[in-house]
């Protein structure tokens, strides 16, 4: 208990000795403090720290500007992968009309991977989205020698972090959306995907209609 109040009453005599900003507060911090007061002082710091730009978030967000189809920094990592597990988390930024209502349909794509060392457009599995009837939609999206195949996985909330698993099996892909599983047909029988890791997309026939933002986080 002694270190964590020594440490707060460093922080607490840190802030009396600064000369206060254009946005501190006008009440006078206690003379002598309390160790209530020095956790109020605590969680001061911590906000302050937060609004300044220091962040702990270990999620990568991946940006789609307006107009755009690929994400900014969009690259092709080679991997080689028996199953990619992942979390993401969609924001308000997701919610989009299409300028042609048919197009509302078209999935647009979250992570995932080429396979067998060919195209994506050739063997690829990936997650895919799109936002329909008011909720995010999460679907299975695949190319199996050429041929197009997606499945609906469920809907998901906004702003909340949703668990997303791609397991590669011969002959097979599963996967899994916090912990329910379906399967997807692959075309190859090896046990490993070789290709390379694909990052979100958006699209379909048209481009994104304003900014979009994505957080994804690897599992290992």
């Amino acid at each position: 208990m002694f270190k964590p109040i020594f440490l707060l009453a460093f922080c607490f005599c840190a802030i009396l000795g600064c000369k206060k900003s254009e946005n501190s507060s006008p009440k006078d911090p206690p003379k002598n403090p309390t160790e209530k007061d020095l956790k109020q002082i605590a969680g001061t710091l911590e906000q302050n720290f937060f609004q300044q730009g220091g962040n702990t978030d270990t999620f990568i967000t991946y940006l789609i500007r307006a107009g755009n189809n690929f994400c900014d920094n969009n690259s092709y990592p080679t991997a080689a992968l028996t199953s990619l597990k992942f979390k993401a988390l969609f924001d308000s930024s997701c919610i989009y009309a299409t300028v042609d209502p048919n197009n509302q349909a078209d999935i647009n794509k979250l992570y995932g991977f080429a396979d067998s060392n060919t195209f994506h457009q050739t063997n690829s599995a990936r997650f895919g989205w799109n936002w329909m009837n008011g909720e995010m939609h999460i679907h299975a999206y695949c190319y199996v020698s050429t041929v197009r195949m997606y499945k609906e996985l469920g809907t998901v909330p906004l702003n909340t972090e949703i668990d997303c698993r791609l397991d590669v099996l011969p002959g097979k892909y599963i996967f899994t959306l916090n912990g329910k599983s379906d399967t997807m047909l692959r075309a190859s029988q090896e046990v490993v995907a070789k290709g390379y890791k694909l990052y979100p997309y958006f699209g379909g026939d048209e481009p994104a209609p304003h900014d979009i933002k994505i957080k994804v986080k690897e599992i290992n």
